[in-house]
């Protein structure tokens, strides 16, 4: 999209307006006029620096040395004020630290009909948070995210992507495992070196999903990390615990001790993804791993174990379209 900007030609753009409201131009004599949003907007990215590095005292240099990496992410729509305008004044003020990382998504519909704030036509970030879990969120607008297309947040899909993936697939694997361990083992979690094949695929999704996120493509690697999951639980269900503790009381502590270090590794994945569900996992395994790569739980006893999440009733889906054409009625 930039490069058919600057091969069609830049045109002039006006940086003030005759608004009301808005930031005063600061020349004397032009104190009525505004400046431009996209201009002001952008320019605050500087500005707010220059605040922060002045009310704390600290250095804000590192933020616009040619050295620095920097991160823009925004709607498709915002490309030319970041990728043009924003470099053109970085440009003009002398400054070498232009953007190295511009992440544009496509637009997301709401019910299939594009939001709006001023009909209301719109789900609110701190209504919903009151109703539902925040990783409930955070899982189906990245795994829905508009990355490469449109996409849209439909409320049927939304409960139904958290009953299935988040509690069905997920907080099952955390729930069964564990709660096993407290039935048959006093909660103590099994001693056993981890198979390599277990071990093998851990550290690919480490790879994998790191890879993910430095290209930006969270959505891809949020899916990767539930195919583990997935795999996790078919793991467990082939080695049939339930059985092995009769026959091979040894086998079963080994898919066990197998099945904490996939849970503990896939919670420490998750944490940019899901922080909420991975730091109570952590808390119920005394994580404290801060570095992305594979570790193992020391074998210990479980304080607690909890659900990760509660279900929700797919009643709510029309309980929510309701208030959503209400509330833009």
């Amino acid at each position: 999209m930039t490069k058919r900007y600057l091969k069609e030609g830049l045109q002039d753009r006006a940086v003030s307006r005759d608004l009301p409201v808005g930031v005063s131009v600061p020349v004397e004599g032009y104190e009525d006029k505004k400046i431009y949003v996209w201009i002001e907007a952008v320019a605050g990215y500087y500005t707010a620096s220059k605040l922060w590095a002045k009310e704390t005292n600290n250095d804000d240099s590192t933020f616009w040395n040619s050295d620095a990496t920097s991160y823009y992410v925004h709607g498709k729509d915002n490309i030319p004020f970041h990728s043009i305008i924003w470099p053109g004044i970085l440009s003009g003020i002398g400054e070498k630290a232009l953007p190295t990382h511009i992440v544009s998504n496509e637009y997301m519909t709401l019910e299939r009909k594009k939001l709006s704030t001023s009909k209301n036509w719109a789900v609110w970030v701190p209504d919903i948070l009151e109703r539902y879990n925040p990783d409930s969120i955070r899982y189906f607008l990245t795994i829905n995210a508009p990355e490469s297309r449109d996409a849209d947040f439909s409320w049927k899909e939304f409960i139904y992507s958290h009953n299935s993936e988040l509690l069905g697939a997920y907080g099952n694997l955390v729930n069964r495992t564990l709660k096993f361990i407290q039935k048959s083992f006093d909660g103590i979690i099994p001693d056993k070196e981890i198979s390599s094949f277990i071990q093998n695929k851990v550290e690919q999704l480490y790879d994998e999903v790191g890879h993910c996120i430095e290209k930006f493509s969270f959505k891809q690697g949020l899916e990767k990390v539930f195919e583990v999951i997935r795999f996790s639980n078919k793991y467990f269900d082939e080695q049939q615990p339930w059985k092995q503790i009769y026959d091979t009381p040894d086998s079963c502590k080994q898919t066990l001790a197998n099945c904490v270090y996939l849970i503990a590794n896939l919670a420490h994945i998750l944490t940019p993804f899901l922080p909420f569900s991975s730091g109570k996992v952590k808390e119920m395994l005394n994580i404290t791993e801060v570095n992305w790569k594979p570790f193992q739980v020391q074998s210990q006893q479980l304080l607690s174990v909890e659900p990760l999440f509660e279900r929700i009733d797919p009643a709510r889906i029309e309980e929510e379209l309701e208030r959503l054409n209400k509330q833009s009625s």
